[in-house]
């Protein structure tokens, strides 16, 4: 079966008999609430066998290698028939994982087979042998704006209210579309929080009333106008109250840069979903960061890397300590406030 591919969450039918699903994209939520469907549908047609579920990033709790324990399990047993296997994160599989994931797929001897993948290269040779064997390949996309505030509604929804157009707007601007499970942490949390389940503007203001998505962005803009002194202080003021805020000011940067990128630079063509007060912020920006192709561009390849330091891994190995994320971030903003191009490396 071909693969097939949905806007945001899947939304594709197992099928009774078939024995190995993968479900990939890059929203991980998205991702295992498609791979839970699909684990619904083959428990109920394998209601004796037990689920084993193996992560490819971290061991096993049985201490057996993952590719060990992925041959074992899809093998015959004289002690019962062997387990529905769900293998989590194949995108983090080494060789050895990504070789029994191949037999295990290949054999039409072996048990029910679920995997999940969240995008990139690695483990792309699995996703390849579940196609050629026939086996369904469900592709989630990273959704769309539109996508996102459809999946808010249909949760508060779920969680017996409603939510309004603009408490809605509220919560997408405050949190941002990065984190799916955050927003819909949020809508749940309000709807259960509202005394009729109607979540309107002043309880999704009172409920997140400094939050720090809303503060990395309006740190962002003070970068991009070229306000060092201002930046620092907002950022110095945000650290004694925020937490995660090095990951959420580099979000903020990316997306300004993004947003630059496609709407804000002479000759740039911004798309329809673009609105028009977000097209004017960027050209806004691009104007006052005197953005050209070339800085935008020598941004975008530092961006990944400033990510991964505030995340926590450096090149070596060792995790920065938040007093040092800190002063790295102080020093970016300040360098790109200032205008001044990055140090060689």
């Amino acid at each position: 079966m071909a693969a097939k591919r949905s806007g945001g969450a899947a939304t594709q039918q197992w099928h009774p008999g078939q024995r190995v699903v993968v479900v990939t994209g890059p929203e991980q939520v998205l991702v295992d609430r498609s791979a839970a469907r699909f684990m619904e549908q083959i428990r109920n047609e394998h209601p004796d066998r037990e689920i084993k579920r193996l992560h490819c990033g971290r061991k096993a709790d049985s201490g057996i290698p993952i590719a060990e324990d992925i041959a074992q399990s899809a093998s015959p047993s004289l002690f019962g028939e062997p387990p529905i296997l769900q293998v989590e994160a194949v995108d983090q599989a080494d060789e050895a994982i990504a070789e029994a994931l191949k037999a295990a797929i290949d054999d039409p001897e072996a048990p029910p087979l679920l995997i999940t993948h969240l995008g990139g290269q690695r483990g792309r040779g699995v996703i390849n042998a579940a196609e050629k064997a026939g086996g369904l390949v469900v592709k989630c996309d990273k959704p769309s704006e539109r996508d996102v505030r459809d999946l808010l509604r249909t949760e508060a929804k779920a969680a017996g209210g409603q939510i309004s157009d603009r408490a809605e707007q509220w919560l997408i601007d405050a949190l941002g579309t990065d984190s799916l499970s955050l927003l819909i942490g949020s809508v749940q949390q309000a709807v259960a929080d509202s005394r009729d389940g109607r979540v309107d503007i002043d309880q999704v203001q009172h409920m997140l009333p400094v939050q720090t998505r809303s503060s990395a962005f309006q740190l962002a803009d003070l970068v991009w106008a070229g306000d060092g002194a201002q930046t620092v202080r907002l950022l110095r003021l945000m650290e004694q109250r925020d937490r995660g805020l090095p990951v959420a000011v580099v979000a903020a940067l990316a997306h300004g840069l993004r947003m630059m990128a496609l709407a804000g630079m002479r000759g740039a063509r911004p798309d329809p979903a673009i609105r028009p007060w977000m097209a004017k912020r960027a050209r806004s920006n691009a104007q006052s960061w005197q953005a050209t192709g070339a800085r935008v561009a020598r941004l975008a390849v530092r961006l990944p890397g400033i990510d991964a330091d505030m995340k926590g891994s450096i090149a070596g190995g060792t995790a920065l300590d938040d007093e040092q994320k800190m002063a790295v971030l102080e020093q970016e903003l300040t360098r790109l406030a200032n205008l001044e191009n990055p140090p060689n490396h």
